[in-house]
């Protein structure tokens, strides 16, 4: 019998935030792979060992697929009642934070502190503007970089590591694996983004035609956003690239990338 996988919390209360959102998730209709948690106590979790690896950019357009059949079905499932700029109460009482609850101020911090290279938003303001003034159906955000996600030999994709959870448009998860894959791996082509997107939209429309889908343009919108949140990870070594670097030039649309 396999060990189990402890995570370790900095506190008790740290854990118990990351268990519940375990536990919210885990409600979803099992859209969500998980792996089974077996004990909580104290500062840590456990969990069943998954028999897997990270994930890599050959896996990006089934993750996306993934990530917009689980976005489309939480959606159904409750988020239909929520909006982006509250935060939602889901129905057995776990609270998301609204989308832009910390992030107008870490964007303003991280841009104004100098440690954006590349930025193509041009203004603090503008920044702020996205994040405030998002609208439209929500999702979640779960913080979708690859090492959050285990690639079963199977080629299964199973959800890990709960620290992070609050609402979020849709693409804009999606939009975190692009960065962050890129940041660790180099450049996706963008046919390689393109088809994700589209296997993400097409996912999440599945569970309700009547969402929008998300366009290049707003996947990129979130891109940047990502690339001012996570410049500090990529400057003390985390992630060997930098977004700035790596991002796609506008892939054939017709849309503007970035307004």
């Amino acid at each position: 019998m396999s060990m189990p996988f402890v995570k370790h919390y900095p506190s008790s209360a740290a854990r118990q935030a990351a268990e519940a959102n375990y536990r919210w998730l885990k409600e979803l209709h099992g859209r969500v792979r998980l792996p089974a948690l077996t004990a909580a106590s104290g500062p840590a979790l456990c969990f069943e060992r998954i028999d897997g690896r990270c994930a890599r950019p050959e896996d990006l357009v089934i993750l996306a697929a993934y990530l917009g059949d689980v976005h489309g079905s939480a959606y159904v499932a409750e988020l239909h009642q929520a909006q982006l700029n509250q935060p939602y109460r889901a129905i057995r009482g776990h609270v998301l934070p609204s989308f832009p609850h910390r992030r107008v101020n870490a964007v303003a911090r991280e841009l104004r502190a100098g440690n954006v290279p590349g930025n193509v938003l041009m203004s603090v303001a503008h920044a702020q503007r996205l994040l405030a003034e998002a609208d439209g159906p929500a999702a979640f955000y779960k913080d979708a970089n690859p090492r959050n996600f285990l690639i079963t030999p199977e080629g299964l994709a199973v959800t890990i590591d709960f620290d992070d959870l609050t609402l979020a448009p849709f693409g804009y998860d999606l939009a975190k694996l692009v960065v962050t894959l890129a940041m660790t791996y180099g450049a996706l082509p963008g046919e390689q983004i393109a088809a994700a997107l589209t296997a993400y939209n097409t996912a999440a429309m599945r569970n309700c035609g009547a969402l929008p889908g998300v366009t290049w343009a707003e996947l990129m919108n979130w891109a940047e956003i990502h690339h001012i949140l996570t410049s500090r990870y990529a400057a003390d070594g985390r992630y060997p690239c930098r977004w700035h670097e790596v991002r796609p030039a506008s892939y054939g649309t017709g849309e503007r990338p970035w307004p």
